[in-house]
C-alpha cells in the first residue's frame, strides 16, 4: 500500500506531528534512554514550538500516511556540504516492519536527487535497533558522536551517511 507524505506548513499540522511524536517517543525511547531524557528532549525537539523554530531555520516536516491514517512524520534540511540530513524519522508502533521505512526512504532519497544533494545522513542513538536497519538500507557509521544537549543530558549517537548513486 503507497503511501502518502504531507508537507507540514501549518501550525495545526506542526501541532499534529508534535502529538504523534509524543507518542512515539514515550513508547520507544524510554526504554531505550529513560523517562527524564525523553521528557527532556520531546519538549526541547518535539514540541509544536520547536518544530516550528525548526521550520523557520529551514527544515522541512513531512506527515507519513497510509491511506488517510497518519503513521509517522519525517523532517529534513539540506546542509552546506551537499548533503541532506534526515534530522526525524519516526514511526507508530504498528507502522513499523512490511517494508515502510524503505518506501520512506526511497521518498527521501528522491527528496535529494530532485535537489542536487548527493549524500543522506542522520544521527541515531548506538543503543537503537534502528542502526541495523539503516545498515540494511545502505548507510554506513561514518563517527561516533557523544554531544551535550543540556539539562544534564548527552545523545551518544551514530552519524551515519549514505552516497547516493
Amino acid at each position: 500500500m503507497a503511501l502518502i507524505f504531507l508537507p507540514a506548513r501549518t501550525e495545526e499540522a506542526i501541532a499534529a506531528i508534535a502529538t504523534m511524536a509524543r507518542t512515539i517517543w514515550y513508547e520507544y525511547y524510554v526504554p531505550l534512554i529513560g523517562r527524564a531524557q525523553v521528557d527532556y528532549m520531546v519538549a526541547r525537539f518535539q514540541s509544536t514550538e520547536a518544530m516550528q523554530q525548526q521550520v523557520l531555520e529551514g527544515y522541512e516536516y513531512f506527515t507519513v500516511q497510509r491511506e488517510v491514517a497518519p503513521i509517522g512524520y519525517v523532517a529534513i534540511k539540506a546542509d552546506d556540504d551537499g548533503g541532506l540530513f534526515i534530522s526525524k524519522l519516526y514511526l507508530l508502533r504498528e507502522a513499523r516492519g512490511g517494508g515502510t521505512g524503505r518506501a520512506i526512504m526511497a521518498f527521501i532519497e528522491e527528496g535529494a536527487r530532485q535537489r542536487g544533494l548527493g549524500r543522506l545522513w542522520l544521527t541515531v542513538n548506538k543503543g537503537n535497533p534502528a542502526v541495523k536497519a539503516y545498515e540494511r538500507l545502505g548507510f554506513r557509521i561514518a563517527a561516533p558522536i557523544v554531544m551535550d544537549i543540556g539539562g544534564g543530558f548527552v545523545m551518544d549517537d551514530f552519524r551515519m551517511e549514505k552516497v547516493l548513486e
